[in-house]
């Protein structure tokens, strides 16, 4: 099944002085400079309180797919452009996990990529997703739309949910988008554990966009304005999001560290040692492969690194001995090597993906624990 819409609207980024201005003093050159601002993730107006969790007998929810009936859900309609309906809602316990997950455009390189990869582990793992542009894939609103209220009012669209009901899925995964609030993943994790009780809850925490390289009165992006931003997006997820969510759901939900795997990765561009990574804006720089392509979304490339972050925290264990690669073309051994090593050390090192390797041989303690037993 592919639902996979992405609309995320572009960076507007400030340039230099045209040609003519070109001979101009330097420092009127630089005066020219309009410091780029990320303009494309900022949240809509929700209403307080939202209704959307812990409001069932408000008139805006009655009739939510959520208080129907299982069988009720599996046999909604679907809007297929074929006129087809549904993947089968569930599948038996196989070698990998089987995940149902929502998003946006910000987490299809780490969808794309995350199958080839498990197979390449000899795991055979199902996904069911989806998903939507911008703010639209986010959890809040994908949750108004699997449930035909508020933005998604009498349009139902339960892809998830109907997968949800029949109890075979292990996790479930989140694209975080800002501004997002606990009761928006309530909702989705109440429901989950109602069919599947020993399901796990993942949400990746975005990562620095071309833009945040600037501060004030810079002309060029700086690596320390990168680590700023990044130390401040991991804070606010743990304090604002994932301690609220544990206080209800001990332990169950997890960060895919998607935001420090991209850190990494900025800390050895600027170092000159990320093999083959020629910019950082392909928009701007004109060079590819860049970091972004357009100062928000990953360049060509780097949506390996996002599947190895997501296979690294799923199944607690480095892609590192994976034997088979991908593509020579679309990506060398090299950096398929230093991808392989950031996102291991990134789901490691963040005590919010809850997977640790005290003795360092690459295979999760859990793991590990479970396998004595």
């Amino acid at each position: 099944m592919k639902t996979l819409l992405f609309c995320f609207a572009f960076w507007s980024v400030g340039l230099f002085a045209s040609a003519q201005e070109a001979s101009r003093p330097e420092a009127v050159q630089e005066s020219q400079f309009k410091r780029p601002q990320p303009k494309h993730r900022t949240s809509q107006r929700v209403p307080d309180t939202w209704l959307g969790f812990g409001h069932d007998d408000h008139p805006s929810i009655r009739g939510a797919t959520y208080l129907m009936k299982p069988e009720e859900i599996r046999a909604m309609p679907l809007r297929r452009k074929n006129g087809s309906n549904q993947e089968p809602s569930g599948y038996p316990k196989g070698s990998g996990l089987r995940i149902v997950g929502t998003g946006h455009s910000w987490m299809r390189p780490g969808y794309g990529t995350l199958p080839h990869i498990a197979r390449a582990a000899g795991l055979e793992q199902r996904m069911r997703l989806n998903t939507r542009g911008g703010e639209a894939g986010g959890a809040r609103m994908m949750w108004e739309l699997e449930n035909g209220i508020l933005s998604g009012q009498g349009k139902p669209f339960p892809v998830c949910m109907a997968a949800i009901t029949s109890g075979q899925w292990d996790v479930m995964l989140w694209g975080g988008y800002t501004n997002d609030r606990p009761e928006y993943y309530f909702g989705w994790i109440d429901f989950c554990l109602k069919y599947n009780p020993k399901m796990k809850f993942y949400c990746f925490n975005g990562w620095p966009q071309w833009a945040h390289g600037f501060a004030e009165g810079d002309s060029e992006p700086r690596i320390e304005n990168y680590r700023a931003f990044a130390k401040k997006r991991s804070r606010a997820v743990t304090t604002k999001l994932v301690s609220k969510i544990d206080e209800r759901y001990p332990g169950k939900f997890h960060i895919l560290p998607t935001n420090e795997a991209m850190l990494a990765a900025l800390e050895l561009y600027f170092e000159g040692k990320l093999p083959g990574i020629k910019g950082l804006n392909r928009r701007v720089d004109g060079k590819t492969p860049s970091i972004w392509s357009d100062g928000g979304h990953l360049g060509k490339g780097m949506e390996w690194l996002e599947g190895y972050v997501f296979y690294a925290a799923l199944y607690e264990k480095s892609p590192e001995p994976i034997t088979r690669r991908p593509p020579k073309k679309m990506l060398s051994a090299e950096l398929d090597n230093v991808f392989r090593k950031i996102a291991w050390q990134a789901v490691v090192n963040n005590p919010l993906s809850r997977v640790t390797d005290k003795n360092g041989n690459g295979i999760g303690d859990e793991i590990e624990r479970s396998k004595e037993k």
